[in-house]
Order: structure tokens, then sequence, then C-alpha cells
């Protein structure tokens, strides 16, 4: 503890004498001129305070004006997006416009966050900082590295960054821009059951032209369009809109369709033909309807894809090809490079693609070169299809359809009254309700009226009584008719069910089920009977209907190997039984006796189907079979009869078959008539 020295008291002191008070002297108001002087005065320190805060705020002078707060700016105008904002905060802001805007675009437009790593070092007017540029690229993903940023103090701007490409990358130069690559990956094929390519890479020539080497654009896509049958505007117009190298194609062709017309091509001025491969099945005809095809995808294509995919890239179109495009097609490898004046130099990041898948069906490549095959004789405008399953599992083995370049399937998804094919689905009904037996004795008469409307036969005699198995065979109307007002109403549409007609039909291609609505009243049961009123069946679903009779049992159609089995309903024994009987003699000695010469014990029944208007009304032709595990149907639209139309095709089918014809000599065969 501190001593301190003792202090003496002190003596208090007295107030000095206030002074008089004076009266004060009131203040006089200024003087016009002075108050101007006063107010100028202050309006001049307000303006500098304004002038010092803008310097402070735009870091011309001050704290703020620091290397490390002008970077940071900078590095937000860029991550935001606003490439030219941020080239205004270097030394060279029209060069770094340019240089960002170019390499964001080179990038497709991606999203950058850019942060300083660590301290910003200043030395004197210099500085510079460690940056890490985070780039988010379409399709490709994060990525990520880190530069050097240098900056200035500027005499006049202050600190500014000093442009150099290496402030975008560290490995670019003046010559130099960051980019992406993108390649597709090998397509998937298409395979049969056996693993065998129904779809794959194959030869082809590209005709057309190179744009900037057309003189007369119109003259010469006329030319060309002339010699390959095609539509010369659209491409007279691509020809004009090309670039100067571009070359503009016309048509694609197999070789041995190029060959044909070799010499007329060369003949124009102009023309050039190039060497390729292309996505295609064996003939241009071979199961396009269902395979599909594969084309430069269009703008719409492209939005519905979704950002994988890119112009120019080829996609499926229809068929198999479009419902397995993404699982076909795969992903490509994208790769992030710098591109020295354009063209790719150094990789930088690569993302692998993924190859396409290879789908297989249970397609069988003989039966569909078979299928093929017999639709050949037909006119090139006739409308036919022609569908085979396999009736112990349901798997669609082989599908043609007429004309070749009508995309529809109409196999699957036409939509057709069955006619008399429709009789062994009314026959089971008979049988099952007991009406008749094969032996039972019916009228056949050329005519019958019921509810006021006339019926008749078409394929079949008629003028008396006979068996009932006769008169299937025959494809007696006026018998089948006969027996409407013996059936339960609902008796019709439960028998299609048993055979697959009206069930929804799982496919990844449309298809149709079939529909056998309940009748009316009497007379629309006398039509219905005999596959007519409002009953409708796609060959495919006819198929399934002469293969449950082959199996005993309907079963789901199936077109790719992976998919599940489904079974339906087994039909009694008995019934089966006779049903064979009854198919067996209409290749012996009733309406299918074109197919009575096959080897093993082909059945089958035809069918005649009435549409439209018309007196009498236009037909459709028929013709359903089966022999061993294959079954057929066959539809002929405008066809006269089942039996004279459809039933020869059946037969072409099956001794195709039998004949060995395969997808090669198919190929072989159209290229030496061609």
């Amino acid at each position: 503890m501190d001593e301190r020295p003792s202090r003496r008291p002190r003596t208090p002191r007295r107030p000095p004498p206030r002074p008089p008070v004076r009266a004060r002297r009131q203040p006089q108001p200024a003087s016009p001129r002075a108050r101007i002087v006063a107010l100028a005065a202050l309006g001049a320190g307000v303006v500098l305070i304004l002038a010092v805060a803008a310097i402070v705020l735009l870091g011309g002078g001050g704290d703020d004006d620091s290397p490390s707060k002008r970077l940071d700016a900078y590095l937000a105008d860029w991550s935001r997006g606003d490439d030219a904002t941020a080239a205004q905060l270097t030394t060279a802001p029209a060069r770094a416009a340019t240089a960002l805007r170019d390499n964001r675009s080179g990038l497709d437009g991606a999203r950058l966050t850019a942060a300083v790593v660590g301290d910003v070092r200043e030395q004197g007017d210099r500085a510079s900082a460690r940056v890490r540029m985070t780039w988010q690229v379409p399709e490709i993903g994060r990525w990520s590295y880190v530069t050097r940023v240098g900056l200035r103090d500027t005499p006049d701007d202050g600190w500014r960054v000093r442009w150099a490409p290496t402030v975008v990358h560290p490995g670019l130069d003046a010559d130099s821009r960051l980019g992406t690559v993108r390649a597709a990956q090998r397509r998937g094929r298409i395979l049969d059951r056996e693993g065998a390519a129904l779809v794959e890479a194959r030869d082809v020539k590209r005709v057309g032209v190179i744009a900037g080497e057309i003189r007369d654009p119109a003259a010469t896509a006329q030319a060309i369009a002339d010699a390959v049958e095609i539509d010369p505007r659209p491409f007279e117009a691509a020809i004009r809109n090309g670039g100067k190298q571009q070359f503009v194609e016309a048509i694609t062709l197999r070789p041995e369709d190029y060959d044909a017309i070799e010499g007329t091509i060369a003949a124009i001025p102009g023309a050039k033909v190039l060497d390729a491969t292309a996505e295609l099945a064996p003939t241009r005809g071979f199961g396009r309807a269902l395979l599909g095809d594969v084309r430069e995808l269009s703008a719409e294509q492209l939005r519905r894809l979704g950002g994988s995919y890119a112009v120019g890239d080829v996609g499926g179109q229809w068929g198999l090809e479009a419902a397995f495009e993404r699982e076909l097609a795969g992903t490509p490898s994208r790769t992030i490079v710098t591109r020295v004046n354009g063209t790719p130099s150094e990789e930088l990041l690569a993302r692998r693609g993924v190859a396409g898948r290879d789908l297989r069906t249970t397609l069988d490549g003989d039966v569909q070169a078979a299928a093929e095959q017999a639709l050949g004789a037909l006119d090139d405008t006739q409308r036919a299809a022609l569908v085979a399953v396999q009736p112990s599992s349901g798997d669609v083995l082989g599908v043609a359809n007429r004309p070749i370049d009508d995309s529809f399937n109409r196999a699957f998804d036409g939509q057709y009254p069955p006619g008399s094919t429709f009789k062994v689905v009314t026959t089971e009904a008979l049988l099952e309700g007991r009406v008749v037996t094969p032996e039972t004795t019916v009228d056949c008469p050329t005519t019958i009226d019921v509810g006021g409307r006339s019926f008749k036969n078409f394929e079949g005699g008629g003028g008396g009584e006979e068996p009932f198995a006769d008169a299937f065979a025959e494809s007696c109307n006026t018998a089948f008719v006969s027996l409407a007002d013996r059936l339960d109403p609902d008796a019709l549409t439960t028998a299609g069910r048993l055979f697959g007609l009206g069930e929804r039909i799982d496919l990844p291609v449309p298809a149709y089920g079939g529909q056998v609505p309940r009748p009316r009243d009497l007379t629309a049961t006398a039509a219905a009977m005999i596959g007519q009123d409002r009953i409708l069946a796609s060959p495919l679903g006819m198929a399934g209907v002469i293969a449950t009779v082959a199996d005993g049992s309907w079963r789901a159609p199936r077109l790719v190997a992976e998919d599940p089995r489904s079974d339906g309903t087994p039909l009694d024994g008995a019934i089966v039984d006779q049903l064979r009987d009854l198919t067996r003699q209409v290749v012996t000695s009733g309406t299918g006796t074109a197919l009575v010469y096959l080897s093993g014990e082909p059945h089958g029944k035809s069918g005649t189907a009435e549409y439209g208007s018309g007196d009498p009304p236009p037909t459709h032709a028929w013709f359903i079979a089966s022999r061993d595990d294959v079954a057929v149907a066959v539809l002929v639209e405008g066809g006269r009869a089942g039996g004279e139309i459809a039933a020869p095709i059946a037969e072409d089918f099956f001794s195709a078959i039998d004949a060995g014809t395969t997808p090669e000599t198919l190929a072989a065969s159209e290229t030496s008539t061609g």
C-alpha cells in the first residue's frame, strides 16, 4: 500500500464580483447578398461530400478501392452471367468481353461459380489471387479447377483485373478457348429371338451436293429429285440455306438401289455421292412398320427427347426404334477441351457415354423373311398385313405390312371386322352352349332374313341342309345366322375373351385388342355371328384366335424377349378337339384348300368381311391358319374373298418357311429381281 504525503487545508476563496449586466443588442437580419453567399457555400459542401462518397463506392479511392474488393466484384458479375459488366472491371474490356462470352458459349452456356481461394496478395500497384472456377456444364456436370488472377492499380480507374486468357483457365492463350466435344455411341441392334441382327449398321450411299458449288439450286435439285423420286422443293431450300462447304443430302440409298440410277446421278453437274452406314434391316420393307426407321431428328423430337440430344442426331421415328430410342441410342460421351482456332486440342475433362443396348425380340428372322416373301407378289399400293405368332407362348414371330412405304403397322393396330374368321369364336359359343355339335344338321339357304335384314353367303354355296361341320368348312353364313336366336346375348362377348378379343394388349408399340360388344338386338346378333355388326379385330388378334385353337389356351402376344408371359383361361378340352377337326376340314375340303398340299396338317378359316357402304358393300379378305407351332393371320384390304385372295398368301408363307427362306436369301432375291 502506497503512502501519500499529507496536505494542508485549503482556505476557501470568495467568488469574484459579477460584472454589471448590459443590455443585449438584437441581431440584424442578413442582407440578401450574404444569404446567397452562405447558401452557395453550403451547396458546395454537399457536392463535395457526395463526390467523395461516390469515389468511395466506386472503388476509386478510400478503403473500398482495394484489390480484394475489386476482384470480388469482378467474380460476382462473371458468376452472375453478366460477362459484359465483368469485362468493364478489367484492363482490356473489349477483349475480355469477347473472351468471357466465347468461353461460356463454348461450354454450352454453363453456369459459373467463382470464388477466391486464400488471400489476395498485394505488392505495390500489383496484386494476385488464386481463384477456384466451378462450372456446371450442361449434360456434363460439375467441373472445377484453380487459376491465378492478377490485378493492377491504374492511375485513372483504380484497381482492375489484369486481363489475360489465363484468367478463364490456366491452359488458354490468345488463340484458344474452352469448348465441348460430343460423340454419339454405337446404336444398339434389334435382334431376333436367336440373337441374329435384324437391324444393324449397313452400307449406304448418300446422294446430295456441296451447297457452295451449285450455281442453279433449282435446276440441280430438280434433276436429282427426278432421278431419286423425291420432292425437289425442300432439297432446293436446303441447298440455298447451306454453308459453302456443307454437304446437303437429297436421299440415302441402299447400294443396290443406287446401282440402278448410278449413271443418271453421275451425269448431273454438281451431284455428289458419299459412302456411309445407316441402321437398316436386310431389305427396305423387312418388318419396316414394326421395326421402325432411324433418321435425323426434327426440332420437335429434339425438344421432346431433351438435352442429351443435339441438332444433327438421328433417332427412331416409329416402331421399335422409337419405342426403345433411349436404350438403343445410349448416351453420348462428352469432353471438355481447349479449342485452338476452333479445332479441339487438349482434353480437360471426359465423361464416358453409355453404348446403346441391343434389343432382343421374339421375332424369328426366317419367319419374318417368309412373311415378307408371302406379301411380295402384291401390288405396291395394296394395303395388306400378315402376322405370325407361336401358339405355345404367344411370341410374335413375324410381322409384314404393305405398302412398304407406309409406316402404319396395320398388322397390330388395324381395326377391321373379322368376317367369317370370327366363326371360330362363334362355334366355341355354340358348342359350349350345346346348341350344335359338328354332326348337327343345319340349313344353309342362299339367303336368310332376320329382323328385316337379308343375309347371304359369300364363299359357301347354300341351298340345302348339311352337317354343321360342312357349313363351317364352306363358311355358310346363313347357317350361322339361323342360330342367332339360340345363343345367350352375352355368349359371343364371353367367347371372344377366351380367344383374347377384347383383352388389353400390353406391347411396346400400339396394338389393338379388338372388341366384341353385346349385340343390341336379334338382327345385330345375327350379324355378329359372322363377324360383322360392331365386332372389330386386328390381324394380330385373329392370329391369336387360331393360335388358341392350336394350343388350347390363349396366350397374350409378346414382342420383347425379356417380357413376362401371360396365359389366358384354357378352353374345354373336348371343344378344342372339335375346333381342330373343324378347322382342318376347312383346308381339306372347304374354303382353305389352297393349303391342302402343304406338309404337315395345316388348319385354317377364311373370312370375307363387309365394310363401308355400297350395294354390295366392299369386302376385306381374311385367312387364319396354323401348322405345328406357328399360327398366322392374313388380311388384304378390299380383297374379294378370303379363300380366293388371302388363303394363297398363307400358303406362300408356309411354303417359304419350308423352302428355308432367310433374310439373306430374301435380300439376294430382291436384288436380283430389282
